[in-house]
């Protein structure tokens, strides 16, 4: 008679991840609570306002190891977490998403204007760093992570048309990405949204599939090769980081908040700070960040620097 394979038990991270945010969930609804009310009194009261202030980055935190103890935990598929296999690739995707990000608010406090932070007032310039650097670092991996479970759930096995686009349509998508490029810094206003999420994807990709070899990660070659895992998996992680992004944000004491006057009276409807039309910006904005990435990486091997480990077949992520 054949023995019956016992189950696997949750892996830690799973088990930790969980565990954390279930416990920010409860001290966030403390805070949430009091807020009106007399300064905090108590353990409880001062821990709920710490959460309060920090949610995003533990959020974050606690996501990423419910994501990793969701790969490494999925029985019978062969499957272990991206960041146990290649380490050094999901250590260098959190360091690049910190300055990715970086950019990204740079050009928004500089020029557009789009969203602000509120709360960190009240928190040192030392914790509003560290609470920067584990947020913005979160961003690429959380994406990519999510992507690769939408990945290894079954989009991996989707096909479509095959659109090969040769060289004067791939200088095409350069031409077009280059003014939506500037566009942000010419506009100087929140419209630059429109073209920030995009533009990048548009610039960078073509050199990506020209300067890479046959085995380096590339959209172009994966629609030319009717693979559309990929970019679908990428595009729904973006809108699934997006959807807990907002929602962990808009109860939190530190937060950020959303400007868009160009969206008209469609601004006045929102889901949590967003205002729902924006939340389709997060689907580019996955592609965007995983076409950076991956720039870098091409990059970095140009200059001989090398240790980064390879991925393990043609459509995956991290």
């Amino acid at each position: 008679m054949k023995r019956r394979e016992q189950p696997r038990r949750p892996p830690v991270t799973l088990l930790l991840g969980s565990a954390l945010i279930i416990a920010c969930e409860v001290l966030l609804g403390v805070d949430v609570a009091r807020r009106g009310a007399a300064a905090p009194e108590g353990v409880v009261d001062m821990l709920a306002r710490w959460v309060a202030i920090n949610m995003t980055p533990l959020a974050w935190v606690g996501y990423l190891l419910v994501v990793e103890g969701l790969l490494a935990w999925r029985r019978g598929a062969g499957t272990v977490s991206p960041a146990r296999l290649r380490p050094r690739r999901f250590t260098l995707c959190f360091v690049s998403s910190v300055g990715v990000w970086l950019v990204f608010d740079w050009v928004n406090f500089s020029f557009i204007h789009a969203w602000s932070y509120h709360g960190l007032e009240a928190i040192g310039p030392a914790h509003a760093w560290i609470a920067r650097i584990v947020a913005f670092g979160a961003i690429s991996p959380a994406m990519f992570m999510t992507a690769e479970l939408y990945r290894q759930l079954g989009l991996r096995h989707l096909r479509g048309p095959r659109v090969a686009l040769g060289p004067r349509a791939r200088g095409a998508m350069v031409v077009l990405g280059v003014p939506a490029l500037l566009f942000p810094f010419v506009v100087q206003r929140p419209i630059g949204c429109l073209t920030l999420w995009v533009s990048l994807v548009l610039v960078l990709e073509p050199f990506n599939y020209r300067l890479g070899t046959a085995a380096t990660p590339s959209l172009i070659r994966d629609w030319r090769d009717g693979r559309w895992g990929r970019t679908i998996s990428l595009m729904a992680a973006g809108l699934t980081c997006g959807f807990f992004w907002e929602f962990w944000n808009y109860w939190a004491a530190a937060k950020w908040t959303y400007d868009l006057p160009f969206l008209g009276r469609f601004e006045a409807y929102r889901l949590f700070e967003m205002p729902l039309a924006g939340f389709a910006g997060f689907a580019p904005f996955a592609l965007e960040c995983w076409v950076v990435f991956e720039t870098i990486l091409l990059v970095a091997r140009r200059v001989g620097l090398r240790g980064v480990e390879p991925l393990p077949d043609v459509d995956a992520i991290i």
